[in-house]
């Protein structure tokens, strides 16, 4: 990825900062959601080894796995051959360090698993990390590991867990010594016998056994901070904002001598991982919202955002900047009292423009912070405002709600103000509404009004508005466009047909929605109530009026070749065409090109082109043939090993195949390979090199996608009425044949240009890889209530995060739908085309690469969170970004075997560039993302909504201010226009003029 002007700047900015043995070697990049911080990061940790010519280390902190996985691929990049190291420091030298020299080591973790003791109740750690340690301490402290594998088989007696495993692994011989001091060091034993130390401390905390296991886990992790190759040389902490106890300490505790303890080992830990033990790490803060400090366990940091301002820059200037830190504190003060001030208008601003410039020389050296509000003026998004009226349907399940309410709480006698909320909020509560106290009252009672009987019109506000707001057919989701097995490129290579078709003739083809709401709920009961939509929408159904529940695409025991074939990317012959690229030219255009394509390349190859004689050979069967006279057998021989137990991997070779072939088996071999899965997947694949590897080589995993992950996907019966067509006719070749006509009517091959041409831009992923993380695979499973008992209900088109369930292979037991998995099938063009959530998803993550809309489903509670909302989705490349530069760059003509939508961002690149970049990569001035709120008629909700509105506009220019409420209300009293506000707003972006 390229770096824009602003991001250019900033790199510089903290480069400088962080160079600077004299300095405090500590930066905050505090740029606004969504313009690229992770990629600014990964651009200074080049350019710091670069200067230091030698292997840097790259320790990665954030609060979560879910961004550590996002982000890390940025940063992995600068290294793509080191090894997916351990994510907790006190396994990080479970292994002796290899040797080999590289450029880069990145390593991620979380405070609260490798910095142990921050939350008390998870102290224990890993079996991996128990059974390290016992095998440590059978070495430096043999009688204490006799009397922990005594009080181990005492708990499995009394029917407990063990906590170490039976077999005890030899100790790594590069870890006993450093150990063995760390422990001493933390358990203030050095100099002392250990042995009888640790018993002694042992029996002090009455025979806990895990809180031996902290400090031995704090010693592991003690040891990584200070060994040449795990010790940080530059440290990112990624929305530090959330763990600020690294930067800010808490006060001594409280006077029990165990809560010291843990204190002295915390502060032990943080000590080595901020200040180092040889040298002082380099230290890079990352966070859009720094000025709002938490600690681990959520609490607020005392003082309010003014005082954790003041605090965040006497870090940033550390103590080698003291004289720097009491200068940004006299000009933070400075900047307190001119805003402040509500006499005379001239006067006061003038102050305030004063004490503004005054402010950002201060912090400029250690803070950089871009934001849109203060460089591009106007609204980034098209909002929308949705009337969700009530209708009397409604009032029954609110009926119904409130009645279980009364019968629960009849004794209590407590205000119940939440329920209308609570209705409001989750549809049909009485069948989709679990994980509260409420739901054992509510049983298998249900009332009159069902999601069963209500359909395809439910019986809620804002369900109704979301599909067809007011009855007028304008719908913010379109049900028919659910049923899409993936989207619409946003520059078709020719003309669309089928479905897709239809939805650009009628609306704009949609991207895909991120619905945010208030319960958690909520999610769940949306997604099930969109999905069976879908389903009551697809597929052939039964007498009854039930789906079937049939899948296509299964193989024949008997015939199962032709089936192979079509999802085999033969590394040959798919050499032989580039489709046309087009966007002017129909199908029919584009099959003519392909067979006179087709018959160049088998020409040039030596096949002769002869009358037909006989009956014309299928197309799989001339596929194969042509594969094998052309040398390509023996891999896709080797692919076909996975299928052993179908078939026979060599069963496909035919002995003596002529070089012959007719005209028309020209036609409709060209015609097969335009619209198979398997030749679009390997095309895709040769314009998007995966690590300059041949396809041939690439064949077996390749193979394995198209087989594994594709083919179930296309062959799931909910798109039977997107594939077969509303009708669902009968189409000669069955519903393969009909699949390779609807991926040409829905363009798959260009939506899989563009999807692997973004993905690589904005996350230097490889090409099998994006492949692979694009398809969630078997839909979830979220609970529903009925009068049979509580069933699982499927979620796919529509899908709930981190909420749904679904069932492992061969096993009853169900699992977590991996909250990564379903955000990067989210962000690919396929199922899910509709995410809900609730704030788990409103910070740190990216929902932008496919989505185009944001809705509202409850108001959030703050401009903060607006913002936070919509920032998942006005993000670099987005969708919107990629049709504006469709628009203005998409009539170039891609050479042959490139990426048409790679061109599209490389001309975006060579053009010449205007302002901060933010205008063409970011904010588009055509093109914008949509926001969705709801107005209930006559009620709170449309006047919250509206102060909403009015605060936002306010906070988006005072969002990167200190002291946000004190600017709104100075720009309020004085009554500034916008360009006044932006005029006297901190601007701390490196390409502002000072």
């Amino acid at each position: 990825m390229t770096l824009e002007r602003f991001q250019q700047m900033t790199v510089d900015a903290a480069v400088n900062a962080l160079i600077r043995d004299d300095g405090s070697r500590r930066f905050l990049i505090a740029d606004e959601v969504g313009l690229g911080k992770t990629v600014s990061a990964k651009a200074i940790a080049a350019e710091l080894q670069r200067r230091k010519n030698g292997t840097l280390n790259i320790v990665y902190l954030c609060p979560n796995l879910d961004i550590a996985s996002q982000n890390l691929t940025k940063l992995r990049a600068l290294q793509p051959d080191w090894p997916s190291p351990e994510d907790r420091l006190s396994l990080a030298l479970r292994k002796k360090p290899d040797r080999q020299e590289s450029s880069f080591r990145v390593y991620s973790y979380t405070p609260d698993t490798s910095l142990p003791g921050w939350k008390p109740g998870q102290r224990t750690g890993r079996a991996a990390e128990r059974d390290l340690i016992i095998g440590l301490l059978k070495e430096v402290a043999p009688q204490l590991w006799q009397r922990l594998r005594a009080i181990d088989l005492e708990r499995e007696k009394q029917g407990e867990r063990r906590l170490f495993s039976a077999v005890v692994e030899p100790a790594p011989p590069h870890l006993k010594r450093p150990f063995e001091v760390a422990l001493r060091e933390l358990t203030s034993l050095t100099g002392k016998p250990l042995d009888l130390g640790l018993q002694n401390l042992l029996e002090s905390w009455g025979n806990s056994v895990p809180e031996l296991v902290l400090r031995c886990r704090a010693a592991l992790a003690l040891v990584a901070l200070r060994h040449p190759a795990t010790r940080p040389d530059i440290l990112i902490l990624d929305e530090f904002h959330r763990y600020a106890d690294l930067i800010v300490p808490a006060g001594l505790p409280r006077a029990e001598p165990l809560a010291q303890e843990r204190h002295f080992v915390q502060r032990k830990l943080v000590d080595a991982l901020i200040d180092g033990h040889e040298s002082r790490p380099a230290i890079l803060l990352l966070s859009a919202t720094p000025y709002r400090l938490q600690r681990l366990d959520h609490g607020e940091i005392p003082g309010g955002r003014y005082s954790h301002f003041i605090q965040l820059v006497r870090f940033l200037h550390g103590q080698f900047g003291a004289g720097l830190a009491q200068d940004a504190e006299a000009a933070i003060e400075a900047h307190h009292h001119a805003l402040s001030r509500r006499d005379d208008i001239e006067a006061a601003l003038a102050d305030v423009a004063v004490a503004k410039q005054n402010l950002e020389t201060a912090l400029r050296p250690v803070i950089a912070r871009t934001e849109r509000a203060t460089a591009i003026s106007g609204e980034l998004f098209e909002r929308r405002e949705n009337v969700a009226a009530v209708e009397a349907g409604d009032l029954i399940t609110f009926r119904h709600l409130a009645h279980a309410v009364d019968v629960s709480k009849k004794a209590k006698r407590v205000p119940r103000s939440w329920v209308q909320p609570l209705w409001s909020s989750v549809p049909y509560p009485a069948e989709t509404l679990f994980q509260y106290q409420i739901c054992k009252a509510l049983g298998s009672d249900l009332p009159s009004i069902t999601i069963a009987s209500t359909k395809h019109r439910p019986a809620h506000p804002q369900l109704r508005s979301l599909v067809d707001p007011n009855g007028s057919g304008s719908s913010t989701l379109s049900l028919d466009a659910l049923t899409l097995p993936w989207l619409a490129p946003t520059r078709p290579w020719w003309s669309l047909g089928g479905r897709w078709a239809e939805l650009a003739s009628s609306e704009r083809l949609f991207g895909k929605a991120l619905l945010f709401s208030r319960y958690r709920g909520t999610p769940p009961a949306v997604a099930s109530w969109l999905s069976g939509e879908v389903e009551l929408r697809s597929g052939p159904r039964k007498a009854s009026g039930k789906p079937r529940t049939q899948s296509y695409l299964r193989p024949d025991a008997k015939a199962p070749w032709p089936l192979i074939a079509m999802f085999m990317p033969f590394p040959k012959l798919s050499e032989a065409f580039d489709p046309e690229k087009s966007g002017h030219l129909k199908v029919s255009d584009v099959r003519r090109a392909a067979q006179k394509g087709l018959r160049s390349w088998l020409e040039q190859h030596g096949f002769d082109v002869v009358a037909p004689v006989g009956p014309a050979r299928k197309p799989w069967r001339l596929a194969f043939d042509i594969e094998g006279i052309l040398g390509g057998g023996d891999k896709v021989t080797g692919a076909l090993w996975q299928l052993k137990r179908l078939v026979k991997p060599r069963g496909w070779q035919r002995k003596n195949v002529s070089r012959s072939i007719t005209k028309g088996e020209i036609l409709s071999l060209a015609d097969w390979m335009l619209g198979t899965p398997g030749m679009i997947v390997a095309r895709t694949i040769r314009r998007h090199p995966h690590q300059k590897e041949e396809l041939s080589d690439l064949l077996p995993d390749a193979f394995d996608f198209c087989w594994r992950q594709l083919r179930p996907y296309l062959g799931q019966r909910y798109f039977a009425s997107v594939v077969l067509g509303a009708r669902r006719r009968k189409i000669p070749g069955g519903y393969p044949e009909a699949l390779r006509q609807a991926l040409l009517d829905g363009c798959l091959e260009a939506t899989l240009d563009e999807h692997l041409a973004v993905t690589r831009l904005v996350g230097d992923a490889e090409t099998l890889d994006i492949l692979n993380q694009s398809l969630v695979g078997r839909p979830g499973r979220v609970q529903r209530r009925t009068t049979r008992g509580t069933r699982t209900v499927r979620v796919h088109a529509a899908a709930p995060y981190m909420g749904a369930e679904r069932r492992n292979t061969g096993s009853k037991a169900s699992e977590k739908l991996r909250s990564d998995t379903l955000r990067k099938g989210f962000n690919s063009p396929f199922w899910p085309h509709v995410l809900a959530t609730t704030s788990v998803g409103q910070e740190g993550l990216d929902f932008h690469v496919w989505c185009d809309r944001v809705i509202h489903w409850d108001l959030p509670r703050d401009p903060v969170d607006f913002e936070q909302r919509e920032g998942r989705v006005s993000r670099y490349a987005s969708l919107g970004v990629r049709r504006a530069l469709a628009d203005k760059f998409g009539n170039l003509t891609a050479e042959s075997w490139t990426s048409p939508f790679q061109a599209i961002f490389d001309a975006a690149r060579a053009a010449k560039r205007e302002g901060l970049g933010l205008e063409r990569w970011w904010s588009p001035t055509n093109h914008k993302p949509v926001s969705v709120t709801f107005a209930v008629p006559f009620s709170r909700v449309e006047l919250q909504l509206k102060r909403l509105r009015e605060e936002l506009v306010r906070y988006r220019l005072a969002l990167g201010q200190p002291e946000p409420h004190l600017f709104e209300g100075m720009i309020e009293h004085f009554g500034l226009d916008h360009d006044a506000a932006r005029a006297l707003a901190l601007n701390l972006s490196p390409g502002a003029p000072s």
